[in-house]
């Protein structure tokens, strides 16, 4: 009986101590359960804040990038209008030259027509006839 009390003594304290571990480790648990509830909750929380701050970035860049096409249509028309004037007068430049040119050629064949000497031959049989 003594030998049984003796076993019975160790087992009780055994399963003692197993009951304490078993509160300690269930208070453990308890607490990172609460840990990780609330790291879940902040990385939510988190999430919900990159992706509020990613739809503000995207947002602004729409914004920027319609900006930016608008200054480009500015850009571009303020850019194009002496572009096109430049070639209108060049355009004007060439007809005008042509012109001239076409002036003075006439100008030259009416002055070689107008001052010309009689030719050779024509000189030539008036002063036989004479």
């Amino acid at each position: 009986m003594v030998k049984e009390r003796g076993d019975w003594e160790k087992y009780r304290e055994r399963l003692l101590r197993k009951v304490k571990d078993f509160e300690k480790i269930k208070v453990a648990f308890s607490e990172e359960k609460t840990k990780f509830e609330a790291d879940r909750k902040s990385e939510e929380w988190g999430r919900k804040g990159l992706r509020g701050k990613l739809r503000a970035a995207e947002d602004l860049l729409a914004k920027e990038h319609a900006d930016w096409k608008e200054i480009c249509k500015k850009d571009n028309q303020r850019i194009y209008a002496p572009s096109a004037k430049i070639t209108d007068l060049e355009a004007q430049n060439a007809t005008l030259t042509k012109k001239v040119e076409d002036l003075e050629a006439g100008k030259e064949r009416f002055e070689v027509q107008q001052f010309q000497p009689f030719p050779l031959y024509v000189v030539f049989q008036l002063s036989k006839s004479y």
